[in-house]
């Protein structure tokens, strides 16, 4: 039997009973020496977190702790959960830096001398790499309001400095979700002053205070259609459908990516194929278009094909001038 799986099968002796149990019958329940027992209830206490005490001329028992229900959870995972665990939870720490680092310390580090035991080395920060460009920086505090305030449903007011219009205000708000899209934040709430949902980048919010009075929820269904509905970040329910015919260079790459779960996919008899994608802002997909360069050709709606190609020629023109 593996060491651990021994100090797995030790935990579940003491807890089938609350009676002190003597050194000589839990060594004949494991099969294992006396050095080997102790060091086995050294790693339980010391390492896995349980209150193992020796009560005299009696022999071990399992005191009920808070930390006791902790390391009872723990001790049901298998490899492979508590190797999931963290990675998760050295991703989201790469995500946003201190998110929830002192909530969760005491459960990190049981979790990493578990994963230790069991799989040798739990440093997943330094073995898992997130390659976060353009990543905007995120305040942890406000992050850490913003997400009280959503898991709460209550209300939240902040300020707020819109990059479109350069222009800084106090806003009173309903959270509905927090999304992590394109390596950047965003906070999709009902805004009380406008009466509508609004998009709300998170690196732009300041002072965020957290309200007393009920947020107000809206019913998923509707939050779905307009937050899922059409392509990118910006919430509106599909207006529009755009149909884009790629080359087939770039067609190998397109048609294995997911532009939105209700995109529909063409082959072409050339290799290339056409994408149609439902929409309801234009300005992110224009940009995803104009990413492709020349691989690209909107074919519908004539809107959009003509905004693609206005951007197109004012860049072309911007490198003729010189």
């Amino acid at each position: 039997m593996a060491r651990f799986d021994r100090v797995l099968e030790l935990a579940a002796q003491l807890q089938r009973t609350r009676a002190p149990q003597s050194l000589d019958s839990l060594m004949a329940h494991l099969g294992v020496s006396r050095a080997t027992l102790n060091r086995l209830l050294g790693t339980l206490r010391d390492e896995v977190g349980f209150d193992v005490q020796y009560i005299k001329r009696e022999g071990y028992v399992l005191k009920p702790s808070p930390r006791d229900t902790i390391a009872t959870q723990l001790l049901k995972l298998d490899s492979a959960d508590v190797a999931n665990l963290l990675v998760a939870e050295a991703l989201l720490e790469q995500l946003t830096p201190g998110l929830l680092r002192d909530e969760t310390a005491g459960l990190r580090k049981s979790l990493e001398k578990l994963n230790t035991k069991r799989l040798g080395d739990a440093d997943m920060r330094r073995r898992l790499q997130l390659r976060l460009n353009h990543l905007r920086p995120t305040s942890q505090k406000g992050f850490n309001v913003l997400l009280n305030a959503l898991l709460t449903r209550r209300q939240l007011s902040f300020d707020y400095h819109s990059r479109n219009d350069d222009r800084s205000g106090r806003r009173l708000c309903s959270p509905q979700r927090l999304t992590f899209y394109r390596n950047n934040w965003y906070l999709s709430a009902w805004c009380h002053e406008r009466q509508a949902l609004r998009l709300f980048s998170v690196d732009r919010i300041s002072e965020p205070r957290i309200s007393l009075e009920d947020a107000l929820q809206i019913e998923e269904r509707t939050l779905a259609q307009q937050l899922d509905g059409s392509y990118g970040i910006y919430p509106g329910a599909s207006s529009a459908t755009a149909i884009l015919k790629f080359t087939a260079k770039s067609a190998r790459w397109v048609a294995e990516e997911t532009w939105h779960p209700d995109a529909r996919c063409e082959p072409l008899t050339d290799g290339g194929v056409t994408l149609h994608v439902p929409y309801h802002h234009d300005t992110e997909l224009i940009m995803e278009i104009l990413r492709h360069g020349d691989q690209c050709e909107v074919l519908a709606p004539p809107g959009l094909r003509t905004a693609v190609a206005e951007a197109l020629g004012k860049a072309a023109a911007r490198y003729a001038k010189r």
